[in-house]
């Protein structure tokens, strides 16, 4: 009975998350993981012990060179036609994570915000540039020199590190 239960929650979770991803607008096939919506189980993290980084993409992709990561933005697009530096890095960090974890090639990458989807090359430099920055972060917490960078009391308002951090804005 159990079995019976849990598939029928699988299958329902399953077409949730396949009507989720159409009405983002991108495409419905070979999705290979889901961490947006109700899937049943939730996917596990992807993890990287040779880069010391763990993440959850919202959407995996399959590709015709491979798979990409896909991520969802509430908000409206920069009006610079490119992602933010912070989407960006995040997306970086992702198709980093699927090159390891999966070892597969990552060609690009997505970032879907509210009024269009912005593709992104993951090009040899934007992984560089990636590696350098989790090089640079791994330093500063060694050294004890990490520091909030905002001046944005909404963002200290809703930042989950609120109640541990000594730098709050408010």
């Amino acid at each position: 009975m159990f079995f019976l239960i849990a598939l029928i929650a699988a299958a329902l979770a399953w077409f949730a998350g396949r009507g989720l991803f159409a009405r983002t607008g991108l495409p419905t096939r070979d999705i290979l993981y889901a961490d947006v919506g109700s899937t049943f189980p939730q996917p596990a993290p992807l993890v990287s012990k040779r880069y010391r980084l763990s993440g959850k993409p919202d959407y995996l992709v399959r590709v015709t060179d491979g798979i990409a990561p896909v991520e969802l933005k509430s908000g409206r697009s920069p009006s610079s036609g490119r992602p933010y530096d912070g989407h960006l890095l995040q997306l970086a960090a992702y198709c980093l994570l699927v090159e390891d974890v999966c070892r597969v090639s990552v060609p690009y990458g997505l970032v879907k915000y509210e009024d269009r989807t912005i593709r992104v090359e993951y090009t040899p430099s934007l992984r560089a540039s990636l590696l350098a920055l989790l090089d640079e972060i791994r330093t500063a917490k060694r050294n004890g020199e990490c520091h909030i960078n905002h001046n944005q009391p909404s963002r200290c308002r809703s930042c989950g590190f609120r109640s541990v951090c000594g730098e709050g804005l408010i």
